[in-house]
């Protein structure tokens, strides 16, 4: 009996210790990809930085603390049970990295060390890309459109941009280096690819390793100029040295109202209702130049004069998007056509939360904001014949770059260098740090394949209703 007893009580002990292994974890490494396999690094077992390592040795409670002496320029964090991922937000907006004395350190350590070359290779890609990086921002890497060095042992990454897949004559290589990133890149809205151009992304899965978008969560980020502190530092660069003289200097040169310019008319539901709505605006009084192919009989831009030269001319610019509310949308009619152009954008198309996670303070007018067009337009006209309300649109230029959203943040090309080097510090900035990245170390390669598991669950999922309902 006791014998019974014993042999009961081993089973019991054993299961019991079962329940404390991973189940997931061990499946993981079981799980069968479907595609090709990610690149492997073999490197030691991720050594978080001093920040992180600080962050995460503490308890809810004391990390308000820990974030409010890493750096002079940060703010406390109100609430005392803040999460990492709001310790992670108050880097990405207090200044980055770049505020930071253990990040900063680090990151220089880190590409002082990236000196070995490697090649990234764009297929498809809308303009030719050739030739070397900025070595001491992004690392030792080297841009090619030469499909020919796919094999070299330097080609390290292959960015795919969308419409080379699209293209039914091209497809993925049929051999694949393990070593090698694949990168899917878009800079379409995602209703334009699913149901303009019927892409159901299912064959992808298990394929990429990253993401190149718009969305601010892409493991890279496309921002059509680049973010509005790098906007602000070019501005002073090429500025007089006296930021409120420029600022009224700007103001000064407007003879314009609002200007808007427009090649899309109808192709889309998005656009069909952002033309109603120009017209709207109009019909209550607003004096409006319309341009570009919707608007024939008024040439884009005049001969000799640049398209930023023609918008700087008027107090307001037109940013509507031809999606409604698709995540992150924000093209080069607001980052270009508008803040570097130097006059105040009117924005429709993203969700409010989206812009205000990305412009800079007080610079843009909502729509949404408005219960009508008249009230959008009265306030408008308000605007126009009142200077001084006007120029508190402008009061971001006379700021610093680094009280910018996301100052510091590399994207594009340099980020994806970085990747490439196992500098990840700029996953920081990604507002799906904490659910997605932290496993990631930010001045290593990781241990396992970063790979994207279903790409139409990424880049479909997030979509709403209203989004897709803009086509």
């Amino acid at each position: 009996m006791y014998k019974k007893v014993s042999i009961y009580t081993s089973i019991l002990l054993i299961l019991g210790a079962i329940t404390y292994v991973n189940v997931s974890y061990i499946m993981s490494l079981f799980r069968p990809l479907s595609g090709p396999k990610a690149p492997v690094h073999t490197t030691n077992p991720p050594i978080y930085n001093e920040l992180r390592g600080e962050l995460t040795s503490h308890s809810m409670e004391d990390r308000t603390t820990v974030m409010s002496r890493t750096s002079s320029t940060m703010e406390t964090i109100s609430s005392p049970v803040a999460s990492f991922l709001d310790a992670q937000n108050v880097i990405a907006y207090k200044g980055g990295y770049a505020a930071n004395p253990h990040l900063k350190r680090r990151l220089d350590e880190a590409l002082s060390n990236a000196g070995t070359k490697y090649v990234i290779l764009m297929l498809g890609w809308p303009r030719s890309k050739n030739g070397a990086m900025t070595e001491f921002e992004c690392g030792k890497c080297e841009l090619t459109d030469d499909i020919t060095k796919i094999n070299d042992p330097e080609t390290k990454a292959v960015v795919f941009y969308y419409q080379y897949l699209y293209n039914k004559s091209n497809s993925l290589p049929k051999n694949r280096r393990l070593d090698q990133y694949y990168v899917w890149s878009a800079m379409e809205s995602p209703p334009s690819l699913r149901v303009l151009r019927n892409m159901s992304l299912t064959e992808y899965d298990n394929v990429f390793n990253l993401t190149w978008t718009y969305r601010q969560d892409s493991d890279v980020l496309h921002s059509p100029i680049s973010t509005p502190s790098f906007i602000l530092q070019r501005l002073l660069d090429k500025g007089s040295g006296n930021q409120d003289e420029d600022v009224e200097k700007l103001i000064k040169m407007k003879t314009g109202v609002a200007i808007w310019i427009v090649s899309n008319c109808d192709g889309t539901k998005g656009a069909k209702k952002r033309i109603l709505l120009a017209q709207d605006m109009v019909n209550h009084g607003l004096e409006v130049d319309r341009r570009g192919r919707c608007f024939p009989e008024n040439s884009v831009p005049p001969r000799g004069t640049s398209t930023v030269d023609l918008i700087r001319k008027y107090k307001f610019y037109f940013a509507f998007e031809n999606s409604y509310h698709c995540l992150d949308y924000i093209t080069e009619k607001l980052y270009k056509n508008s803040f570097v152009a130097g006059t105040v954008p009117v924005v429709w198309g993203a969700e409010k939360r989206d812009y205000l996670a990305v412009v800079p303070p007080h610079s843009c007018i909502f729509v949404e904001d408005f219960k009508s067009t008249a009230e959008l337009v009265k306030y408008l006209k308000y605007l126009d014949k009142n200077v001084t309300a006007y120029r508190e649109y402008f009061k971001w230029r006379t700021m610093k770059p680094q009280d910018m959203p996301n100052y510091g943040r590399q994207a594009k090309f340099c980020q994806l260098c970085r990747i490439l080097h196992g500098i990840n510090v700029d996953n920081i900035f990604n507002p799906r740090y904490n659910e997605s990245y932290l496993s990631i170390p930010l001045f290593e390669h990781p241990t396992r394949p970063r790979v994207v598991s279903s790409l139409r669950e990424w880049l479909y999922g997030p979509v709403s209703k209203e989004c897709l309902d803009t086509y």
